[in-house]
């Protein structure tokens, strides 16, 4: 909490002063205040990969956050891609989800926690409720901070993998409900200022563009520039900060009339499928 405790304790004496307030008392307020704050503002877990594997179609990233390792197993095989998530905590297996895409049959699948549904299905109440149970389990609560690790770490291309890409837009979406790791800038990360303006630092790649209005750009909370707003840019997502077509549909849905309630959006339907062109989400 830094010199938290001394500027509370500086808000208290403004608070105070020509009161007389017994000592004990005074120190018992500003610990209680300390606590609460220190208690209220959310820790980065710590993380760290500790083994990253290529295979002969994908590739197999552990990474260890706290007591749990997470595994990672990204595969891309004639026109079929797979993600699987599973854990180690202790000695204890977990079986967290897997993503099952056929782009020949242009079907997806999804498997949280044993169960199978079909993404492309638009009833997706029990979907939308297996995944927050996902969510509130304390066991995967650190898998956006691992997503994340493994994103800016390995910066593996997620338009060249579809395995990878969905690695990426689950971190995302869960990165924006669970924030735990810090961000690069409280307000806009730097590197999205580098891909927009008039005369941008930096060339938009993989069927990106910029916005010329930046003041606007920041007022719309840099909607499509994949990331959580303006906070952070996934840069290795579709290889740069501007906006994509695949991360301006999902936030349209999530900031839209219905927000994060859109049946577009509160499930994983909405993160990895694109409705309107019936497709994976893509650059």
């Amino acid at each position: 909490c830094g010199n938290l405790r001394s500027e509370v304790k500086q808000w208290y004496q403004r608070r105070v002063r020509g009161v007389a307030v017994p000592l004990l008392i005074m120190k018992f307020l500003l610990l209680a205040t300390f606590l609460k704050l220190c208690v209220s503002s959310p820790v980065s877990p710590t993380c760290r990969i500790v083994s990253d594997k290529p295979t002969d179609h994908g590739r197999t990233v552990d990474v260890s956050c706290e007591q749990m390792i997470f595994s990672l197993k990204m595969e891309d095989k004639e026109g079929v891609s797979t993600l699987e998530v599973s854990g180690n905590k202790m000695g204890e297996e977990f079986r967290f989800l897997k993503v099952e895409h056929n782009g020949a049959a242009n079907n997806m699948f999804l498997t949280l926690k044993g169960k199978r549904f079909d993404v492309k299905d638009e009833n997706s109440d029990d979907e939308s409720a297996a995944l927050e149970n996902l969510m509130t389990d304390p066991n995967f609560s650190n898998f956006p901070a691992a997503v994340q690790l493994v994103h800016d770490e390995l910066q593996l291309p997620g338009w060249k993998s579809p395995s990878v890409m969905f690695l990426y837009r689950i971190g995302m979406s869960l990165n924006q409900h669970q924030p735990t790791r810090e961000r690069r800038s409280k307000t806009v990360d730097e590197d999205i200022l580098d891909y927009h303006g008039w005369f941008p630092a930096k060339e938009c790649k993989q069927n990106g563009w910029k916005s010329n209005d930046v003041e606007d750009l920041i007022k719309k909370n840099c909607v499509g520039t994949c990331g959580p707003k303006c906070m952070m840019c996934w840069q290795w997502v579709c290889g740069d900060c501007c906006m994509h077509t695949g991360c301006l549909r999902h936030d349209q849905f999530c900031r839209g009339k219905y927000g994060k309630f859109n049946k577009d959006c509160a499930s994983f339907r909405g993160v990895l499928w694109d409705t309107i062109t019936d497709t994976p989400y893509d650059c």
